[in-house]
């Protein structure tokens, strides 16, 4: 069975009104590759409490596996409130969590070598301790890196993330972020990308733009869709890692890459239509794979 080892924050975000929803990118990605057929190896931690349980069974319910998903008893399971500012979501993200101290799993080399890529994000690296576990994990492993950049002030600087996409088989961020650390190809974005990805010595570029739709950089091609329409738009978050899990679902499976960027847009914009990054439906996996096929 396809497998990939994903490593990094999980956490509930809370809204305004008081609802909390599971989250943390790498946890959403891992989801939905549960739900598209993809079994992922999860490395995280919660704390010893009533989020962290409910995480644990959440997974469990899901048909996840557990055995990586560490219990901190020394700090509390991550939170994120998130507010609506001028028509777009605020995020104050808690420090000091459990996700900032992972540390590196015990007798787990068996599943890695089933794994066929090792994805992470940025957030859960500015902590020294799951920076150093999620580098060492990469290392060891020795599988090919999708690093999801995601940068939330104040927690990225710019070193630090050169650190972690050098040497990656894929880097995705959006057109913004592509500035923000300095790549602007003369109002080039596609100069900018390819810029990018020789400096880093990146396998693999993937910028998304939002309603522009998406593109990816690799030596010898540039690939770009547009992006799919949203119907019945409930809120945009978590529409990034939709769009990570989809593309390393069909990566593994060894679709081409216009046929990934196309799925990846489709299954962002479905996400669209929840509350919330992730559905606890499965027929909101099926009807998707059936859309596709």
């Amino acid at each position: 069975m396809s497998t990939a080892l994903i490593a990094g924050e999980v956490l509930f975000d809370i809204f305004e009104d008081g609802s909390q929803v599971l989250g943390g990118a790498p946890f959403n990605v891992a989801w939905h590759l549960h739900g598209l057929g993809v079994t992922p190896l999860f490395v995280s931690s919660v704390g010893s409490d009533a989020h962290g349980n409910e995480i644990r069974e959440a997974m469990q319910t899901w048909g996840m596996s557990t055995e990586a998903l560490q219990k901190d008893s020394n700090h509390s399971t991550g939170t994120v409130q998130i507010k609506m500012k001028a028509g777009s979501h605020a995020f104050d993200i808690v420090r000091d969590v459990a996700y900032d101290f992972i540390e590196k799993p015990q007798n787990l080399d068996g599943r890695i070598e089933n794994c066929k890529l090792m994805y992470h994000g940025s957030l859960a690296m500015r902590s020294t301790t799951s920076r150093q576990t999620i580098m060492q994990l990469r290392k060891d492993s020795g599988l090919p890196a999708f690093v999801d950049v995601n940068l939330r002030a104040p927690f990225w600087d710019k070193s630090f993330i050169e650190e972690i996409i050098y040497g990656a088989g894929w880097v995705k961020l959006n057109d913004e972020e592509l500035l923000l650390l300095g790549e602007d190809g003369n109002g080039d974005l596609i100069a900018s990308a390819q810029q990018f990805r020789k400096k880093h010595n990146i396998h693999s570029v993937i910028i998304t733009r939002g309603k522009e739709g998406a593109f990816i950089a690799r030596e010898d091609s540039i690939e770009e869709v547009k992006a799919a329409p949203i119907e019945n738009l409930i809120d945009t978050v978590g529409a990034g890692d939709g769009f990570s899990a989809m593309t390393i679902a069909g990566v593994i499976q060894g679709w081409d890459y216009k046929e990934i960027l196309e799925a990846a847009s489709l299954f962002a914009s479905k996400i669209c239509g929840l509350r919330g990054a992730i559905s606890k439906d499965r027929a909101f996996y099926d009807d998707f794979l059936d859309e596709i096929h």
